[in-house]
């Protein structure tokens, strides 16, 4: 019985012990600026703010040309030496046909996260031979298989 309560008090004693809380948690001081440079300060209005060029509107250009985005600069001994750089560097063809191997084994790598479902069916026909060591009445059989596979 002593045994019994000694082993009782020291497993309360540890089970107390593990929940002690170390010292007073403080929060650690950051520096952090008042505002972020981008926006005005709160007591500035939009309007006061973009007169005094803190913040501009936005200007879509979705007018200008984007896959050949050097024409619009107009001039002509850039369009002719971008002509010149796409037809003769290699190092782009390289880089791009990296790029679409890497797409790709991106595609086949993360394909093993989806589901895949497989079905081999086969049906087999077979003839026994008369000159077998043992003796049957059956001399054709047939074997039908369909396994369905789902991982």
């Amino acid at each position: 019985m002593k045994r019994r309560l000694a082993h009782s008090l020291l497993a309360l004693a540890a089970l107390t012990a593990g929940c002690t809380v170390g010292p007073a948690y403080v929060r650690p001081s950051v520096p952090t600026s008042a505002a972020y440079k981008e926006q005005p300060p709160p007591s500035i209005t939009p309007a006061a703010a973009t007169a005094a060029g803190i913040w501009n509107r936005a200007r879509p250009a979705d007018r200008l040309p984007r896959a050949r985005w050097w024409e619009v600069f107009g001039d002509p001994a850039l369009n002719a030496l971008e002509a010149q750089v796409t037809a003769a560097n290699q190092t782009l063809k390289i880089a791009e046909a990296n790029f679409r191997q890497a797409r790709a084994l991106i595609g086949r790598s993360s394909a093993a996260q989806f589901p895949t479902v497989s079905l081999a069916p086969e049906i087999d026909s077979l003839h026994w031979s008369d000159n077998r060591p043992y003796f049957s009445n059956t001399r054709t059989t047939g074997d039908f298989v369909l396994p369905l596979d789902l991982s």
